[in-house]
């Protein structure tokens, strides 16, 4: 800031949506890099054991690498070693700061992966240029400024899991320093696998450990079934915009480590406790009660544990969702829970059983609104669709955008049919984060033809009679899919909670919510009976 007014510097003279971007001179570089030396030698004598020096993902250093964004004349310009100056003598000046033992690794990328950076060749031979100033090189890939591109540096569900290991092996091929490889790994048998074929030198983990930081502990001691599997849902991101914060849809003590240090309270008086629904939300808390050394029992009124867990994850890319379900089955099974399927909790079954403690985890029902047709033998709610989609014909009308419609789409084409989205909204899967979004997208649009801002006037036939922008036709389905949200059932709740003295609401039947919710509301109630 000089003055009242802010400018912005970049690598070159750019015009941005949000203002000028003015060329950084020498002088300001220069400044920058003598930071680099100061930040490595405070994490230093702050006891951090290495420091990274990122030089990918469309930030600084990797805007000056690029030779599209890199415009300059002078000698941090032109060809690849001049572009590759800055970085340079930056990692001389971490180096310089911290000595000839202190570890210093660089993120580079293995391919940009778009034609304003490096292809595969070019940031080989960045490799090279600074192998003698780095001690580990980490492989990565793609831009944070392009949303699409972002599920592909950090990969999402609709990725392989170490879908951009392949670029740290090329890199490993021209280099001598050890090689790291990232990209959502978090399968120890996956992992040795990369490891054992000399792929890379290391595998590196970031959201694997958000979801579950006992991950490389339980691998060594043979408990890979119990890691719990980070949802690539971008959660965490997420938080880091909204309240700067980190989360975890699968971890609830993320952010709250100081007390998760301590281990789970022993319970100062021991109760029998009901749990009534076998959802997300009452398998975490049946866990966490019988931990505490709590008599648990869980009634679930179907024929299996998992709740929402089982539609949520029916899709192709929901494996992650199917792993979790089985995790939390497999926890409650031996945390020595009884567990009673096939039982419908009701007022009657809870005065019978006589709990010190009931927790209400009933999940929610299905939105049938009254639209004219809702009838008709073809209409199918989302929740039966997405667990039999052998019920479907060819054409498929889904009404409602959401997050459930939008993935729903995505499953459905999979498997061969022909999909439109019905939303009112002016846009599908509003309410879904803004990185997970930029991923999902892109799929919606291959997947399903959407029509926004139009309004459902009712199911005929032929399929869904709609208006949009003051004109009505029909939009032909063979199946009408019904996929416009949850309510939590609060008269039934309430009936239940009336025969205790000491109760709890969790998951959707207290509000209507998402994994993160349930997984969090499971946790922490459990913490207070």
């Amino acid at each position: 800031t000089v003055g009242a007014k802010t400018e912005a510097w970049g690598v070159s003279d750019e015009d941005t949506p949000v203002g000028h971007v003015k060329e950084m001179p020498r002088e300001l570089i220069l400044e920058i890099v003598k930071s680099y030396g100061d930040a490595a030698k405070l994490c230093q004598e702050c006891g951090f054991d290495m420091v990274q020096v990122h030089a990918a993902h469309g930030w600084l250093f990797s805007q000056f690498l690029s030779p599209v964004e890199n415009k300059r004349t002078d000698e941090f310009g032109g060809s690849l070693e001049n572009r590759a100056r800055f970085l340079m003598m930056a990692l001389d000046e971490v180096r310089k700061a911290v000595g000839p033992r202190f570890p210093i690794e660089c993120r580079i990328s293995g391919d940009d992966l778009t034609d304003a950076g490096l292809d595969m060749d070019a940031c080989v031979e960045v490799a090279k240029l600074i192998e003698d100033k780095v001690d580990l090189f980490q492989v990565s890939c793609g831009n944070h400024e392009d949303p699409a591109m972002f599920c592909r540096t950090h990969p999402n569900a609709f990725f392989p899991r170490g879908v951009n290991v392949y670029l740290a092996a090329n890199i490993k091929k021209h280099v001598s320093k050890p090689v790291a490889c990232v990209g959502s790994l978090n399968d120890p048998a996956q992992m040795e696998e990369i490891l054992r074929t000399g792929q890379a030198d290391i595998v590196e983990i970031a959201r694997g450990l958000v979801a579950d930081p006992y991950l490389p502990s339980k691998a060594l001691h043979d408990r890979a079934d119990d890691i719990t599997p980070c949802l690539r849902c971008y959660e965490c991101f997420a938080d880091t915009v909204t309240k700067e914060s980190v989360k975890c849809s699968v971890n609830p003590t993320m952010g709250q480590q100081l007390d998760a240090k301590a281990g789970i309270p022993a319970a100062k008086q021991r109760k029998r406790v009901l749990i009534a629904g076998g959802g997300p939300a009452g398998m975490e808390a049946a866990i966490t009660l019988a931990q505490r050394g709590h008599e648990v029992t869980l009634a679930e009124k179907s024929g299996k544990l998992g709740g929402n867990l089982h539609p949520a994850g029916a899709a192709f890319f929901k494996e992650d969702i199917r792993k979790l379900c089985r995790t939390l089955k497999n926890r409650v099974k031996r945390s020595g829970a009884a567990v009673v399927l096939n039982t419908e909790v009701t007022p009657e079954y809870v005065r019978e059983f006589d709990p010190d403690t009931l927790i209400v985890a009933i999940g929610s029902n299905e939105l049938r609104p009254p639209i004219k047709g809702m009838e008709l033998p073809h209409v199918v709610m989302a929740i039966d669709a997405e667990l039999h989609p052998e019920k479907l014909g060819k054409r498929v009308a889904i009404m409602g955008g959401g997050l459930v419609g939008g993935e729903a789409a995505i499953g459905f084409h999979h498997e061969g049919h022909e999909v439109s989205i019905i939303e009112m909204k002016p846009e599908v899967a509003m309410e879904v984060n803004s990185f997970y979004r930029g991923g999902l997208m892109p799929q919606i649009e291959k997947a399903a033809v959407s029509y926004v801002n139009t309004k459902v006037l009712e199911i005929v036939p032929e399929g869904v009679k709609v208006e949009k922008d003051g004109e009505t036709f029909v939009i032909e389905a063979d199946s009408v899919v019904c996929a416009l949200g949850f309510r939590a059932p609060y008269a039934a709740v309430d009936a239940l909670c009336a025969e205790v003295d000491e109760s709890y609401i969790i998951g959707d039947c207290r509000n209507v919510g998402q994994i993160h919710h349930a997984i969090n509301q499971g946790y922490y109630t459990a913490l207070l009976v």
